[in-house]
């Protein structure tokens, strides 16, 4: 039987993000559906059966007991603001926390976990917004982590972020990738909890139809490859490893 893997959408609510701007890449225009179908297949050979979820919308997320492994996506929105679901997403990552189950978030999702659930600080980037694909430097645990496996000393990746996690001294221990103005790119937070500041599940196409009206500007310095669906790959693997040795003991 396939373990269960969700994928929490909180891309953004209406005044943020607009579907409509987004059915080139699905007819729904919404992120909880693209990405099941840009990595449905890559879970499923990893033994997993992939959902989503959209909790800007209503979407109610599973039972942490129910769910084996997650995804938790970026945002448009400051993990600090006061939002109904942002209160309800923390309180169900505690209780997911409390199962040992594995989770990797990105971007917003990194900032959450690394600055609110821990005691990193969110601070801005000293250059202000990046946007564009590119080189991340790993430090001498990243180099030797699953989660980077096959990739080399420098990978490159879908940046959008103008807020950065600076990692307090217990996180420096686990930082596994940085750049020359970033002290917190990649987690291991223990207890199979991974987040990356870069965006390993996007695709050129999300960045297009983000900018494409707002800041056309950026959209040329988005590649049309990076190393992201290795990344997932990493993870998918790392995760199934995790539960079948849980499933053993």
């Amino acid at each position: 039987m396939a373990w269960n893997l969700l994928f929490i959408s909180m891309f953004g609510e209406r005044d943020q993000f607009d579907p409509v701007n987004y059915r080139s890449i699905c007819s729904s225009g919404l992120e909880r559906d693209w990405i099941v179908t840009w990595h449905g297949d890559a879970a499923e050979r990893s033994g997993f059966s992939m959902t989503a979820v959209d909790i800007c919308r209503g979407d109610a997320i599973p039972d942490a007991g129910l769910v084996d492994c997650v995804i938790l996506g970026g945002t448009m929105h400051v993990i600090d603001e006061d939002r109904e679901w942002l209160g309800r997403l923390k309180d169900w990552l505690a209780a997911y926390r409390d199962t040992a189950r594995p989770l990797l978030a990105v971007c917003g999702g990194h900032q959450l976990l690394s600055t609110r659930l821990a005691d990193g600080r969110l601070v801005g980037r000293r250059s202000g917004t990046l946007a564009g694909t590119s080189d991340i430097c790993l430090t001498e645990s990243g180099r030797s982590h699953a989660l980077f496996a096959g990739l080399g000393p420098t990978a490159r990746f879908h940046f959008a972020n103008y807020l950065d996690v600076e990692p307090s001294p217990a996180q420096r221990a686990r930082v596994l990738a940085v750049d020359s103005e970033s002290e917190g790119l990649a987690i291991d937070h223990g207890g199979h909890w991974y987040s990356t500041q870069f965006h390993p599940e996007s695709r050129k196409a999300t960045w297009v139809c983000t900018y494409g009206a707002s800041h056309p500007e950026r959209i040329a310095a988005y590649d049309d490859e990076h190393d992201g669906g290795v990344l997932i790959d990493n993870f998918l693997k790392l995760a199934a490893s995790t539960l079948t040795a849980a499933q053993r003991a």
